[in-house]
């Protein structure tokens, strides 16, 4: 079955959000769409309540992750990929909202420009308090960067998977990293968006709402352990990429080096950026000493640190 846009929707254990979700999505203006809903082994009834859907609307299919794909959302959704039969992917989680005209509206573009790969929108919060009251937060937005990769790298501008419509192929040229448990979505539009920093189309409109809650996996500060090492490694993977693909800019030599002289210590990955500024052009000699230097600096006092601690 040949379908314009593919909607994939990893879920786990979200029975008593899914059904609002699903009725969202199967009140689109625009109707060639599939929804695929790929289980990630949850525990609760689940198939219960979306069995309705899938008997009364063919375009609703549920499949369970395979175990040739990794526990988690981003191997859901590259097993969602796999099987997919649009032209076009969306993203979208099991307890947010669609706006009836989100598929149709974020179409549009890619029929006047085929050389953009996505198009992205804005979106609405809705926060559910523990006194049971709903707030719902419009936030600004601003897409008017010129290098969009250099603004989600640095977190100027806010892009996620639901905001986001996409071309399949974009998608599987690239792929989500499935050894990452957290930030897997700005790994992934980090790489892709530097290697296509303006292909893209714009829908100045609020085309769905956000749901956070207790149980919401984006709520709250990411202080625990994993995430924090995460972040290291995904911090490692996209500057080497950068350095190989030579796709650097200013920015992101300035946010690596301050990433590896500060937060993650890490003086084999600055002398990769000082080795990529010598032989690209285009870089200043005062960005060059900043990195010679500030790997002096911080080479000393990582070592004046591990003294001091060793006379404790």
């Amino acid at each position: 079955m040949s379908v314009k846009v593919s909607i994939i929707m990893a879920t786990y254990n979200r029975a008593h959000f899914i059904v609002e979700t699903l009725k969202s999505i199967q009140s689109q203006t625009f109707l060639d769409w599939e929804c695929l809903i790929v289980d990630d082994g949850g525990t609760d009834n689940t198939i219960e309540v979306i069995t309705p859907f899938l008997l009364k609307d063919d375009r609703f299919k549920y499949y369970k992750r395979p175990n040739g794909y990794q526990k988690g959302l981003s191997g859901c959704r590259n097993y969602g990929l796999d099987i997919a039969n649009g032209q076009f992917i969306q993203f979208f989680d099991d307890d947010d909202l669609m706006h009836p005209k989100k598929i149709e509206l974020q179409l549009s573009p890619f029929y006047s420009n085929k050389n953009i790969y996505f198009t992205v929108c804005k979106y609405e919060f809705l926060i559910e308090k523990e006194d049971g009251s709903v707030e719902i937060i419009r936030q600004k937005f601003d897409f008017s960067y010129k290098h969009v990769g250099d603004s989600i790298l640095l977190g100027d501008i806010k892009i996620n998977s639901l905001s986001t419509l996409w071309k399949k192929n974009i998608l599987l040229e690239f792929r989500f990293d499935e050894s990452l448990k957290y930030a897997e979505e700005w790994e992934l539009y980090t790489r892709i968006t530097y290697k296509y920093p303006n292909d893209f189309g714009i829908v100045d409109e609020y085309l769905f709402i956000y749901r956070k809650h207790s149980n919401s996996l984006t709520l709250g500060k990411d202080l625990d352990f994993e995430k924090r090492k995460t972040a290291a490694i995904i911090r490692v993977k996209l500057s080497d990429y950068l350095t190989e693909n030579k796709l650097h800019t200013k920015k992101s030599i300035l946010f690596f080096a301050k990433t590896f002289f500060i937060y993650y210590y890490n003086p084999n990955e600055v002398k990769k950026l000082i080795g990529y500024t010598n032989e690209a052009k285009g870089y200043s000699m005062k960005l060059i000493l900043f990195l010679r230097i500030g790997l002096l600096i911080s080479k000393f006092h990582s070592k004046t640190i591990t003294k001091l601690a060793s006379l404790i």
